[in-house]
């Protein structure tokens, strides 16, 4: 019994224990859910509402006794929004440590923008979220942290920058990009930042213009000028030293080439007029350009005014390459043609050689030029620049061995017609001269006479006299005969002395005996003084001498002195001279 009741008393004693403890435990859980929720209301009116948020949750997590639970709630509800603040800054924390510990500028930069962002809306919050703001920036050391963050990176990308000048290198457009990223602030003011960043960058394309304008093409630089100009534009850079600076790379270039390199002007000239960097039609450069190349225009003008016309017409060639020339070479090429036999002989026969022995003449048959040479001492060449500017051309071989000494128009030889023949004086080893004519039949020149002889004469009747020619005629005078298209021997003629008697001949033959004493008869026509004329067909015969002149039907006695050439219209004719000794009626 004592022992069942005493078991009793010590199991009523442990519960009662028990009870005490369950008690107690109570008591000290309810009292500091009391004191967590009492200190959350303190804290959130002291305006702490991160602490208070921190106080009302771990009150709110006891849930073995029930105390203000609607309060707990109500109150945590209101401080959601800082809890919410603390995380974002926790994680924008941790982005700027990120950025700060690999040097990542582009990190940097969004961290800080979002930053931005936020603080610009809470801004427009209450006055609560502005502290709270506050308050949360202050504890992460956030402006600090951008300040260093921001200094650091500003000095690594211009001590960049500088290296690329130092070392000409230059591949720093991303830098430049971050600079001009980088917060104004950070550089005391926007003004501030503009004048210290646009020096750097003036420097920099300083810099990298002169190393490409030693390595680059034109085109290349100009390209490249475009690529930073557009760069520019996209990071809203005025950047206005870019124009002066291309405009001096222009005009050096430019200078260089106008003194030596005419084309490789004109190819720098039109590869500038394509940058919009340099301006329009009004820009220093262009007008700079246009005056050099009208200087250029004049140039070839005064050549080919000097008849420098193989030089003007280059010059044009090469001024084709900036405006159309072709009208300008068309109409010059004409001039030349007109005003230069050695141009219309190349231009018939298609060959840029020389011909030697060129004689011209204007106004020949209705053609503007008429002019004949000797191509390679091979080839007799003829031509006509026509009033249509065509050109007519005729040719012929010349004989193997022949060496040409001179060629002379002949209306005298062959057959009378609109262009003259031609006669060619060449070298002979028997006789003092070797004679060839050829008549001209276009497309063809025809040789009508080929002699050497010591001399060649012409006879009013058209026949020709050679003295000692070879073959037929040899140590005589010689009458040649045009027949059948060529000048065939006919007879000798015998010499007479002028101390003798006068040698009977018709008028026809007095051409045959210069400086002798002959007798003919002919019809004076007209009488001046002591000067008279008989008309010919193809000239005339001048009398003078110490006599009486009529006119009419004479026998004249006198001596044959000679004949020229004589300019009249509508053509040239022959003047036969003859020294009157007697008259006889």
């Amino acid at each position: 019994m004592y022992k069942r009741s005493k078991y009793s008393r010590n199991a009523a004693a442990i519960v009662l224990a028990a009870v005490l403890c369950v008690a107690g435990y109570k008591g000290y859980i309810s009292w500091q859910k009391t004191d967590l929720y009492a200190k959350g209301v303190e804290l959130q009116a002291a305006g702490n509402e991160l602490e208070a948020q921190q106080a009302y949750s771990k009150a709110q997590q006891i849930r073995i006794i029930d105390y203000k639970e609607k309060e707990t709630a109500a109150a945590l509800a209101s401080l959601n929004p800082a809890a919410a603040l603390k995380s974002w800054f926790t994680s924008l924390s941790a982005d700027l440590k990120a950025a700060e510990n690999v040097n990542d500028i582009t990190l940097l930069l969004k961290t800080y923008n979002t930053y931005q962002t936020k603080a610009t809306e809470i801004a427009a919050q209450d006055e609560a979220s502005q502290k709270r703001f506050a308050e949360m920036s202050a504890s992460e050391q956030m402006e600090e942290r951008f300040n260093n963050a921001f200094a650091y990176a500003k000095q690594l990308l211009v001590k960049s920058l500088e290296n690329d000048i130092s070392k000409k290198t230059f591949n720093g457009d991303n830098n430049i990009a971050y600079l001009l990223q980088l917060p104004a602030a950070y550089y005391k003011d926007e003004n501030t930042k503009k004048l210290e960043l646009n020096k750097l960058l003036e420097r920099y394309d300083q810099a990298r213009l002169d190393t490409s304008s030693k390595t680059k093409t034109i085109g290349e630089v100009l390209k490249e000028v475009a690529g930073i100009r557009k760069f520019y534009d996209a990071n809203h850079v005025e950047a206005a030293w870019l124009q002066p600076k291309l405009e001096s790379y222009a005009q050096a270039t430019l200078t260089k080439l106008e003194k030596n390199d005419l084309k490789g002007f004109i190819a720098a000239a039109l590869l500038f007029q394509t940058s919009s960097e340099l301006g329009g039609p009004s820009s220093k450069i262009n007008t700079y350009i246009q005056t050099t190349i009208r200087k250029q225009y004049e140039r070839a003008e005064q050549l080919a005014t000097t008849q420098k016309f193989a030089d003007a017409v280059a010059l044009y060639k090469v001024l084709n390459e900036y405006k159309d020339t072709n009208k300008e070479i068309n109409e010059l090429e004409q001039r030349w043609l007109e005003a230069d036999p050695q141009q219309l002989l190349r231009k018939a026969a298609g060959t840029e050689l020389t011909f030697t022995n060129v004689i011209s003449n204007k106004g020949q048959a209705g053609a503007k030029l008429t002019a004949a040479g000797v191509l390679d001492n091979k080839t007799l060449v003829l031509a006509r620049l026509l009033p249509d500017q065509k050109i007519e051309m005729s040719r012929t071989a010349i004989d193997q061995g022949v060496t040409v000494k001179s060629i002379q128009w002949s209306d005298q030889i062959g057959k009378k017609k609109e262009i003259p023949s031609l006669l060619i004086e060449a070298a002979s080893k028997t006789r003092k001269v070797r004679y060839l004519a050829y008549e001209v039949n276009t497309p063809e020149l025809f040789k009508v006479l080929d002699v050497e002889a010591d001399k060649i004469d012409y006879d009013p009747t058209g026949a020709l006299l050679f003295d000692n020619p070879t073959g037929d005629g040899a140590g005589q005078k010689a009458v040649y005969e045009y027949r059948n298209g060529r000048y065939a021997f006919v007879k000798t003629m015998i010499d007479t002395k002028l101390g003798g008697a006068p040698l009977d001949i018709p008028l026809t033959e007095m051409i045959s005996h210069k400086n002798e004493k002959i007798r003919f008869q002919g019809t004076i026509t007209s009488v001046d003084d002591n000067h008279a004329m008989i008309q010919l067909n193809n000239g005339y015969v001048l009398l003078t001498g110490n006599v009486r002149f009529k006119k009419g039907l004479t026998t004249i006695t006198g001596i044959y002195t000679g004949s020229e050439e004589v300019k009249k219209t509508p053509a040239p004719v022959t003047e036969y001279r003859v020294t009157v000794l007697e008259l006889t009626p």
